[in-house]
């Protein structure tokens, strides 16, 4: 069934879940230890069927799940190496500790797939503008123009393509750089003008003016959400270092050795639980309130 709209986070400014997501996913791509990466899918998949609905997640895992599967197997075939031999396919040799290591590797890229997913679903465009600073507000323009730009070139490309194959009065059809030249001239021609009236309209409507523009702050920094990321901050802090422990003492060839002791993943632990945990406790709160 699908979930509604992620509501732990909203009584909370967007730097708190900010640090989170990005702690989170600071320490998850850089632990690579077996039972530090199956934490992190184990939260990551929590957090996503809590946030985002089983529906999206299966539908996520559809794809997800064989390129987990690819990089398993894949990894056997170009790195043999390691000491517990499985089989051997015709000149290749597999090993266990191959296998481990691409699975690791496999588990790893679906955690970070999932925990930037979940992060999307909690930090909004609203949000994350509200984070950026006065400069950084014209990235999105930016971007929604070049994202509005590219595919009418490409538009544009194709209708210049079919008018000059449609004008067969000149001759017959030209060479293929002589066709490319063409294309690429009007195109050129085309968007130079374009350039104008919208760098035209946008003077008009007060871009850089000179005069600092005005914004609007809908969140506000409060003492508690200082404290929240004071306690984000510090168990971070305590995860990567608890994760460090787990991967020094970690070995993949030439022989896999022993997990480290439980107080080494308790940290991560915690930290990879929070942000399904806080979604679960928002919404049996919200259930109880009249």
């Amino acid at each position: 069934m699908a979930s509604a709209r992620v509501i732990a986070f909203d009584a909370c400014h967007a730097a708190v879940p900010a640090a989170l997501f990005a702690g989170t996913v600071a320490v998850a791509v850089c632990a690579v230890e077996p039972v530090c990466v199956c934490v992190s899918l184990a939260g990551a998949l929590a957090f996503s069927a809590v946030a985002r609905g089983g529906r999206a997640t299966l539908r996520g895992l559809a794809w997800q799940l064989p390129m987990l599967a690819l990089v398993c197997l894949a990894n056997p075939l170009f790195s043999a190496s390691g000491s517990t031999l499985l089989l051997k396919l015709g000149p290749r040799s597999v090993y266990l500790e191959s296998l481990a290591y691409g699975a690791t590797m496999g588990a790893l890229l679906v955690s970070t797939v999932l925990w930037f997913e979940g992060a999307a679903a909690v930090l909004t465009q609203d949000r994350l503008l509200a984070l950026a600073p006065r400069r950084a507000r014209a990235l999105p323009l930016v971007a929604s123009m070049a994202a509005q730009l590219v595919p009418q070139l490409l538009s544009r490309a194709r209708t210049v393509r079919a008018t000059l194959a449609a004008c067969t009065a000149a001759g017959g059809r030209p060479s293929l750089r002589s066709e490319l030249t063409r294309t690429s001239t009007m195109l050129l021609t085309w968007s130079l003008e374009d350039s104008l009236e919208r760098s035209d309209a946008m003077r008009a409507r007060g871009w850089e003016s000179g005069e600092p523009r005005t914004r609007y702050r809908p969140e506000r920094l409060r003492a508690s959400d200082v404290a929240a990321l004071a306690a984000v901050g510090a168990l971070v802090a305590l995860a990567a270092a608890g994760a460090w422990v787990a991967c020094s003492a970690w070995r993949f060839y030439p022989r896999m050795s022993g997990p480290s002791p439980w107080w080494a993943y308790a940290p991560w632990v915690l930290l990879a639980a929070t942000p399904a945990a806080c979604e679960v406790v928002a919404r049996l709160v919200e259930r109880r309130l009249p």
